[in-house]
């Protein structure tokens, strides 16, 4: 037996222990839950999810943003409280907020770049802005979040500023500080939405980034985008959930019992469905003509029996919840007719729920 000397050797010898128990719980590899849990109960009960795409992309004007000026961030006026009261008029429960896109613009004050709000005219956090008006309504606080770093997306590329900072960070390191930011400084965030691994610092797993988040709050629904699919194939992993990006499941319906590497899991399924259509910058990723994510001057609201229709059909096929992408406009505030809509949309949706529970 270890024999020590005095009380403070005692201490030290304590704090030793602490310390070395303390990092082997937070380096603790972590994994999706195999059975019906009470966190994968409680996502599935929300049933009704909103995308908020706001980011740079609303003022740069395209979908894929490539854009090097803070300064093009300008919204008059972000109205998030508006935002979440219509959410919760339409029936929704869940909103993600696009954190970060794809020029790599923050929508807080990131100590791993200057490329964020706090370099725009706007200067507010925007993420807190969010998550207060989350908090007020009882929608829960969910993050998307674009992972890249690979030679096929990399903003050091084209951006002088990003090139700059990563002759000290990489990019690894600097998703690491964001999503650790993003976990400790805004409350319990109920999900975080992973976007283009296939861009990621390839030296980061997708098991690294799912333990990270698990390691801030085990009950952090951590979900990797498995891209434009039905559900069927699986990507990433691990993850919580499956989703078809702007595709609804097989039809013979979603397989909730997935086998990974020897072991099953029980893995839900969410739809992303685009509200907006916009045909002159059209991805053409949607089941409709011209989907987009964002809003634009040019788009406009889907006609809203032709949304609730895939929507049906998703829970038809066993889908458990619905994610619809929405976007405010250069203001931060939705327009009047888009409001409409999602509030129609939403009283169509939920008499859906109520068959369901």
């Amino acid at each position: 037996m270890l024999k020590l000397k005095n009380s403070m050797s005692l201490a030290a010898f304590c704090l030793l222990i602490f310390t070395t128990t303390c990092k082997n719980i937070n380096k603790g590899v972590y994994s999706p839950a195999t059975t019906r849990t009470e966190s994968t109960v409680k996502w599935e009960k929300l049933r009704f999810g909103a995308f908020v795409h706001f980011n740079d992309n609303t003022f740069f004007g395209k979908e894929i943003c490539k854009n090097t000026d803070p300064g093009l961030f300008n919204p008059a006026e972000i109205n998030f409280d508006d935002m979440m009261k219509t959410f919760s008029e339409a029936g929704i429960r869940y909103a993600v907020l696009t954190t970060r896109h794809t020029s790599g613009f923050c929508l807080w004050d990131s100590r791993a770049t200057a490329f964020d709000v706090a370099a725009s005219p706007f200067r507010k956090d925007v993420v807190k802005l969010f998550t207060v008006a989350c908090k007020k309504y009882n929608i829960k606080p969910c993050f998307y979040y674009c992972l890249w770093g690979d030679r096929d997306w990399n903003p050091a590329g084209w951006n002088p500023l990003i090139r700059e900072e990563l002759k000290n960070m990489s990019p690894g390191e600097v998703i690491k500080t964001q999503i650790s930011e993003l976990s400790e400084n805004y409350g319990d965030i109920f999900e975080f939405w992973l976007d283009m691994y296939c861009w990621c610092d390839t030296s980061l797993s997708v098991q690294e980034i799912y333990d990270l988040i698990k390691s801030k709050n085990q009950n952090t629904i951590v979900h990797f985008n498995q891209h434009v699919q039905d559900g069927s194939e699986i990507k990433y992993f691990p993850t919580d959930i499956l989703n078809g990006e702007e595709r609804i499941p097989p039809a013979e319906g979603h397989n909730f019992l997935r086998d990974v590497n020897g072991k099953t899991y029980y893995l839900p399924f969410e739809y992303e469905i685009t509200s907006q259509r916009c045909d002159s910058i059209s991805l053409g990723n949607g089941l409709m003509k011209g989907s987009v994510w964002f809003t634009y001057s040019g788009s406009q609201f889907y006609p809203v029996d032709s949304l609730f229709k895939y929507i049906s059909q998703s829970f038809a096929r066993g889908g458990s919840n619905i994610l619809l992408s929405t976007a405010p406009d250069k203001t931060g505030s939705f327009r009047a007719a888009d409001r409409d809509s999602l509030i129609k949309l939403g009283n169509m949706t939920n008499k859906i729920f109520l068959f369901r529970e």
